[in-house]
């Protein structure tokens, strides 16, 4: 009678070991999901086709960093894939306010508009409004300041050294110039975008504008979604605005209208 050899201690530790190592695979795989970032983990859900998902997590990463240009975008084509043209061109929105020369998020924006039938009033002046808008808010403001140092900087130099040399003078006095001009410049810029702090975005369809704050007050019309508001006084969970290019006036629940610029 044969017996039937043993198998080499070699290929049975082979044998042994080959679920084990498959553990520490799978180990390895859910560490390394584990430690993708929010954001990356957001891109995956929308990558994925669940954009519900994907906005709530675009949402939870802006409450928790701040406001992000790149995440405004995603929020806004998460809400767009859903057909929540409100929320998306509020998003938009916002993310113009960070980067307003980005082509691809301008044109997002005019196809949820688009969509929405959300059409901004036509500006009286599209040049003048073009410069305006050259810049975000936060760079005219970052030029004003700029420039107001350059031009402290300059005047201490100046007074320091009384730059014996008419080159030099002329250069400071070319520097200053230049320094004045985006001083000024900026300032009025912001000045004339004042208004913008009070922009905001109706957020639903069904948003209603009431004659007074209150539930039972009777309706006046409704904006639609991803209209441009300003907004006014608060009272009662309710906020006065008007719709530009229209007589429509009156009070809306804050939950159906949010500012572009939050606080």
């Amino acid at each position: 009678m044969k017996i039937a050899a043993a198998n080499p201690p070699s290929e049975f530790r082979m044998k042994a070991m080959l679920p084990l190592a498959c553990c520490f695979l799978l180990l390895g795989l859910s560490n390394i999901i584990a430690a993708a970032t929010p954001l990356e983990q957001a891109n995956r859900q929308f990558a994925g086709g669940d954009f519900a998902a994907a906005a709530s997590a675009y949402e939870q990463i802006l409450a928790s960093d701040g406001p992000r240009a790149a995440v405004f975008y995603n929020l806004g084509n998460s809400y767009q894939r859903l057909g929540q043209y409100g929320p998306a061109i509020l998003a938009y929105e916002r993310a113009r306010l960070l980067t307003p020369r980005d082509p691809d998020l301008l044109a997002n924006l005019t196809l949820a508009r688009k969509a929405a039938a959300a059409f901004e009033e036509p500006r009286p002046n599209p040049r003048l409004d073009a410069l305006l808008h050259l810049l975000s808010r936060n760079e005219w403001s970052w030029l004003v300041t700029g420039a107001a140092c350059l031009l402290g900087g300059l005047a201490l130099v100046c007074g320091a050294l009384r730059l014996p040399r008419p080159g030099w003078r002329k250069a400071a006095a070319i520097a200053a110039t230049l320094a004045a001009l985006g001083m000024a410049t900026g300032t009025t810029v912001l000045y004339v975008r004042r208004a913008e702090a009070a922009r905001g975005i109706v957020l639903s369809a069904t948003a209603s504008v009431r004659i007074s704050p209150f539930e039972s007050a009777d309706a006046l019309g409704s904006p639609g979604p991803g209209r441009c508001v300003q907004l006014g006084r608060k009272a009662g969970g309710f906020i006065y605005l008007e719709v530009p290019g229209t007589q429509l006036r009156g009070w809306m629940a804050d939950r159906e209208v949010a500012a572009v610029a939050p606080d």
